[in-house]
């Protein structure tokens, strides 16, 4: 018998802890899947340890200052390196999520890890929360669609090409939060709302759904996505007829928490709780409240269909408002997302690619039969129409919608897709997993269940062909990870007597020791966080500048004859000028499409010049304000008096030249 003289009933602690056969087999499949997760999205460390992209440069640069500085030091940190002169206002343009919680992760792992570097966390860091996010789509798939939903949603989210892209060693940014954060709220949310938990419980799960609501605020611009899910939802639940207390109680949790971390996230500020979209989803909750208080009295239909017309007239509004000329007070970006078919926001916007509307082929490339099992899981989720089937039918829809109309937001998909994929699979399978009828049942329920009796052998014959049905999602999905970084392969994805190029890990080195800490450079926007991260040096613009006089003023630096360049240039106090040429290195003639000599058209609309005047779109030729540019004559290593050659990269695809202004007496 236990000693229970100290109130602990050891045997019974004992018991809760003790799992089945059957759950050790799924965690150890959860455990198999996410091992095969971190093995795919380590590829990239064999061409070297380098971040990726260029937004993780900046990543990278405050989380170090967080750790050196402390987690107050970020609300006052203005930073000198970038935006020459001005600098830049960091509280106000970036966002504390990804800093912050990643300078929480090396202050526990240095404790263990004595030789640690901010770096190395960085390196990392998107694996480690691409496993936790495997883990709670595993749980959301459960609440979904049992245990094999979850094992499935975890495998296909281990393997999505489109999640790789932005969990991979290196790239360290918002999405690493951002999609993890979103899971979670789903989870969260649909447990507050389950029937099974006592009333304590749903609120501590709305208390949590709230919290990561207000974590993805406070770390990726595509935020607005999740609350806007949700309110979408709890119209359909209302729609539907499903609608009771314990979504008011959840739904209000959520809300309140999630902006109550927005109005203390310095960029968004309670300013933004006064934007179109916040007031949306306090609106429904008032309209919650006001419903249960004339709930007894008002017929059910007719609330249904305010809340179908209430969705209806939002979409109008979305597309319609815009076509006759009236501006939505919600963000032009934002409602770019909305609505892909309004003008784009600034030439700047325009060129960057992710802005851009997805090409359908890129993503069936990425989730392959995952999509179709996501759709032939939406055909089951409307016929088995449930609480949480709604909710899995309006993550997966939106989802597909968001990730169709913007590249950059195919990662949006990626968790719904899982997801819906995971119950479609279940739900294809379940009818091989059904009892035969018994002689005793009618005639008609043994033909239904005729088909239904099918043997054990034919259901692993049919799940055996649906794993190999995916092996060119697991071909695309390694193809995703085995690559170098941006910076590990110098942005050129060609191999140079079979080793990626180093020219600009070559070029960062040179200006780290050669360039001194007071002087500035001037370059495209694009590798300004290169510069500022990697080197330490100051530069006037990077991916992040918000001041378009500024990209518009290097635009015109570029693209004009290099007498009236340099006087641009003397205007900033620039010291250097950086120019990433990227041809065969036998033969300049032969470009290669990565570097400035294919961006140089964004240069020009940019700065407000006139494409015409470079190039016979017509004849296909240069004109000479091309060939006479100052990017021209920098590429080609033909300076003009005022740029002296200081660095060529091995392949001279990075170029540096230091100014000399003419004396003025």
């Amino acid at each position: 018998m236990a000693d229970n003289s100290q109130g602990f009933d050891t045997d019974a602690i004992l018991s809760k802890l003790r799992v089945s056969r059957l759950q050790a087999i799924e965690i150890a499949v959860v455990a198999i899947v996410a091992v095969v997760a971190v093995l795919i999205r380590m590829l990239p460390l064999q061409y070297g340890a380098y971040l990726t992209a260029f937004d993780p440069l900046f990543q990278y640069r405050a989380t170090e200052y967080v750790v050196e500085n402390g987690y107050a030091a970020w609300w006052t940190w203005h930073d000198t390196l970038s935006w020459y002169p001005m600098g830049r206002d960091i509280p106000s343009t970036a966002y504390p999520g990804i800093p912050f919680t990643a300078a929480f992760l090396y202050g526990i792992a240095k404790i263990f890890i004595s030789n640690l570097t901010v770096l190395d966390v960085a390196l990392y860091y998107p694996i480690f929360m691409a496993v936790l996010t495997i883990i709670a789509i595993y749980f959301l798939g459960k609440e979904v669609g049992g245990s094999p939903a979850g094992i499935f949603a975890a495998l296909f989210m281990a393997i999505s090409p489109a999640y790789i892209r932005r969990s991979s060693f290196g790239f360290f940014d918002t999405e690493n939060i951002g999609v993890f954060a979103i899971v979670l709220t789903s989870l969260f949310f649909l447990r507050a709302n389950d029937d099974k938990n006592k009333i304590e419980k749903k609120v501590v799960y709305a208390v949590l759904s709230g919290l990561s609501l207000g974590l993805i605020y406070a770390s990726w611009g595509a935020a607005k996505y999740m609350s806007g899910l949700l309110m979408l939802y709890m119209l359909l639940i209302v729609a539907s007829e499903k609608y009771s207390s314990k979504y008011l109680i959840s739904y209000s949790f959520t809300i309140g928490l999630g902006f109550l971390v927005v109005s203390l996230t310095p960029r968004l500020g309670p300013n933004t709780l006064m934007g179109m979209d916040s007031l949306a989803s306090f609106g429904l909750v008032v309209l919650l409240l006001g419903y249960e208080f004339v709930k007894d009295r008002i017929d059910i239909g007719v609330v249904s269909v305010g809340a179908a017309g209430l969705v209806v007239l939002a979409v109008l509004l979305v597309y319609i408002l815009p076509a006759v000329g009236i501006t939505l007070p919600i963000g032009n970006k934002f409602l770019q997302v909305l609505n892909p078919f309004t003008s784009g926001s600034s030439f700047l916007y325009d060129s960057v690619a992710e802005n851009h509307v997805t090409a359908w082929t890129s993503l069936f490339n990425d989730y392959g039969l995952v999509l179709a099992l996501g759709v032939f899981g939406s055909y089951y989720a409307v016929k088995e129409l449930d609480e949480k089937n709604l909710y899995a039918l309006a993550f997966f829809t939106t989802g597909l919608y968001f990730a169709g109309v913007m590249s950059r937001l195919t990662q949006i998909l990626a968790a719904p897709a899982c997801l819906m994929g995971a119950y479609g699979i279940v739900m294809a399978v379940k009818p091989f997993l059904q009892p035969k009828a018994s002689e005793s049942s009618s005639r008609k329920s043994r033909r239904k269940n005729e088909v239904s009796g099918v043997s054990k052998r034919l259901v692993l014959f049919f799940m055996a062909f649906m794993l190999l049905a995916l092996i060119p999602n697991v071909n695309n999905a390694i193809k995703a990870a085995d690559s170098p970084t941006q910076l590990a392969s110098s942005s050129i994805s060609v191999k140079i007597d079979g080793e990626y190029p180093q020219d600009w890990p070559q070029a960062l080195e040179w200006m780290k020791e050669n360039v001194g800490d007071d002087e500035v450079g001037c370059s495209w926007g694009d590798y300004g966080y290169w510069i500022e991260a990697m080197a330490g040096k100051t530069t006037m613009a990077d991916g992040a500048t918000q001041t378009t006089r500024q990209i518009s003023t290097i635009g015109k630096i570029m693209m004009s004859e290099p007498e009236e360049s340099l006087e641009l240039l003397e205007r900033y106090d620039a010291d250097y000028i950086l120019v990433f040429f990227t041809h065969e290195p036998d033969n300049v003639q032969k470009g290669w499409p990565f570097g400035d000599n294919v961006k140089w058209e964004w240069m020009v609309r940019i700065g407000g010049l006139d494409p015409n005047d470079y190039v016979n779109y017509t004849a296909g030729i240069y004109k000479d304000g091309f060939i006479n540019s100052t990017l021209v004559s920098l590429m080609y290593e033909m300076p003009e008096q005022g740029y002296e050659q200081v660095f060529a990269s091995e392949n001279s695809f990075v170029l540096i030249y230091k100014l000399e202004y003419p004396e003025t007496g």
